[in-house]
């Protein structure tokens, strides 16, 4: 008989859950010029034609010659769904440990995490020159078959088990780490995400997420 869940380390996506009505690629492509193709090629990845190495990739070359703290410049307006600070502050008050598992820039990871107090990130890697410019090419891959990789990688850390983890996602990205934890919440999610999950929310506060967890 399976165990009773009880959350030990709560995991969130960034791009349509934690960021609302777009990703954060395709924001920082409206700012910097590639919109256009960044949409194109997020949408090949949605409707599984790509994998997520050929949207890094491609989206990876505009960063050449950028900074990453001229990026970070460029992320403060983006659209977040209310009330992380304080759902975050409820699970710490809980003692969940709170992470970002997630496809987009691991420095775009590192931006929120700094932000709202996650205390780890995942996401692709882009290489850098000594100088601190990055080139254009990809250091490492990461795509949603890595994330349960990564949080397994996290327990193993923490000594938590898989099984009393939770995750909340909304997309295609988040459906192998919904099949391998203990509980996971389809947030604001497409339809394929929703298929997979233990339990769905439509909501505009991520404070809804705390009458779920069991």
């Amino acid at each position: 008989m399976r165990h009773a869940f009880k959350c030990k380390l709560a995991s969130f996506d960034l791009d349509g859950t934690l960021v609302r009505g777009i990703s954060t690629g395709a924001f920082l492509a409206q700012k910097m010029g590639h919109a256009e193709a960044m949409q194109a090629a997020e949408a090949r990845y949605a409707a599984g034609l790509v994998a997520n190495d050929y949207v890094s990739t491609l989206d990876g070359r505009f960063y050449r010659g950028y900074r990453k703290a001229q990026i970070f410049a460029l992320l403060d307006d983006l659209p977040f769904i209310a009330d992380i600070e304080a759902t975050l502050a409820a699970l710490t008050a809980r003692g969940i440990p709170v992470v970002l598992c997630t496809l987009a820039w691991e420095f775009v990871a590192e931006y929120v995490a700094q932000r709202f107090g996650f205390i780890a990130w995942s996401g692709p890697t882009l290489a850098c020159a000594a100088d601190g410019r990055f080139t254009g090419t990809i250091a490492r891959h990461f795509d949603e078959f890595g994330k349960p990789v990564f949080i397994q990688h996290l327990c193993n850390q923490w000594g938590i088990a898989l099984a009393d983890v939770c995750h909340i996602g909304d997309s295609r990205s988040d459906i192998e780490l919904f099949k391998q934890v203990g509980f996971s919440i389809a947030l604001n999610a497409t339809d394929d995400a929703r298929a997979v999950a233990s339990t769905t929310l439509t909501a505009d506060s991520l404070l809804d997420i705390l009458d779920l967890l069991p």
